[in-house]
């Protein structure tokens, strides 16, 4: 029997997955942080909103909003990530997941509510803790503690009065929180999927974008966030899927080297939740050539290229004697330039742009002179 697909539309969703046989896989604090990590740079790559999750020994529970079709990216990435680790530190083969992820879409105001202190009581349930909010790996512990609130960055669920309604379901709450589980929802009959499904049409994203024009590959990225199939992206493009990956790795590498200068403060000038886009390009490359550290310059250049930078460096920064050792080791190291420190001095371009003027106007009077 083939597998029901997926409700996969921008939403609210509840996640779980479970450990094969149901067995324990997460067997210390330290993997159940890992499991955060990954989920937290699933968020960072994704572009998802965490608003709940419990991670207990041998399941976890998520709450998640994604604003696009992408929600089997997200899980594959979390699952994958997490079964290589574990794999890996226990000298262990095989699947470590029950199976595929079970995810439920949530279509009601009071289904999310009930389902929020449903993920939140599952430590009480289970004898892990003696109240809400104590329990270590869950999202109300962190709203308690004050800490890793960038986990929950995004979230309009946690205002200032919600841990005092955090209090377990009723049995008629609990049947409540069953009967929307329960309900059906399959593509093409309810509502927000079908304008989704409109929306989310491999053409849409190439209409106004040439083949060769630099925008297509930020539209080829966003296809694929959005959930689109890097095969149906690659046949509309008569482009082989792994041409279609690599052009995915790279553009997720150029949003992952922005967030990174500019989660450094490096972008000082900026709003703190800027992000990458095609126009941003020059900024990223000034910004990573005066003030990022060698391994940055290293991707900077496997992401753009010598030409590009050359480019930027020339127009932005090699002039400025603020920068003039650093422009001195990116010339030699980068650009294969024969020049000394002395190139870089200060008044050196204005003194050979003055001799170059007046070798002009020599030339000039001795034109006419003829």
């Amino acid at each position: 029997m083939p597998r029901r697909l997926r409700i996969t539309v921008p939403g609210y969703y509840h996640a779980i997955n479970r450990g094969v046989n149901r067995k324990t896989i997460f067997l210390s604090d330290d993997d159940k942080e890992k499991f955060l990590e990954f989920l937290d740079t699933s968020r960072s790559i994704y572009q998802f909103i965490v608003h709940s999750f419990c991670i207990l020994d041998n399941h976890y529970h998520l709450m998640l909003q994604t604003s696009g079709s992408n929600l089997s990216l997200v899980m594959r990435y979390i699952n994958s990530r997490y079964a290589e680790y574990f794999n890996h530190k226990y000298s262990r083969v095989g699947p470590l997941w029950q199976g595929r992820y079970k995810s439920w879409y949530i279509n009601d105001e009071r289904y999310c509510w009930l389902l929020l202190r449903y993920i939140e009581m599952n430590p009480v349930r289970a004898g892990l803790s003696g109240k809400i909010g104590e329990y270590a790996f869950s999202s109300s512990s962190l709203i308690q503690s004050g800490q890793k609130l960038e986990l929950l960055k995004g979230s309009c669920l946690w205002d200032k009065g919600v841990m005092s309604w955090l209090f377990p379901l009723t049995e008629d709450e609990f049947e409540c929180l069953d009967q929307f589980q329960a309900q059906t929802m399959e593509k093409g009959k309810e509502e927000g999927v079908v304008r989704a499904k409109l929306i989310y049409n491999v053409a849409d994203y190439f209409a106004n974008v040439a083949p060769a024009d630099v925008q297509r590959n930020t539209a080829v990225y966003q296809a694929f966030m959005d959930g689109i199939k890097q095969s149906d992206i690659a046949a509309h493009l008569d482009l082989s899927p792994a041409a279609v990956c690599k052009i995915v790795a790279r553009e997720r590498s150029k949003r992952a080297l922005f967030a990174k200068i500019r989660d450094a403060g490096l972008l000082w000038s900026y709003a703190a939740d800027i992000c990458y886009t095609e126009d941003r390009q020059g900024l990223l490359i000034e910004t990573v050539l005066k003030y990022a550290d060698l391994d940055d310059l290293q991707m900077l250049f496997k992401l753009f290229g010598k030409r590009k930078i050359k480019a930027v460096w020339e127009k932005c920064m090699k002039s400025d004697m603020r920068f003039k050792k650093v422009n001195y080791f990116i010339a030699r190291m980068f650009f294969d330039m024969k020049l000394e420190a002395e190139d870089f001095h200060e008044g050196r371009y204005a003194r050979t742009d003055t001799l170059r003027l007046l070798a002009g106007q020599d030339r000039n009077a001795a034109a006419g002179t003829h």
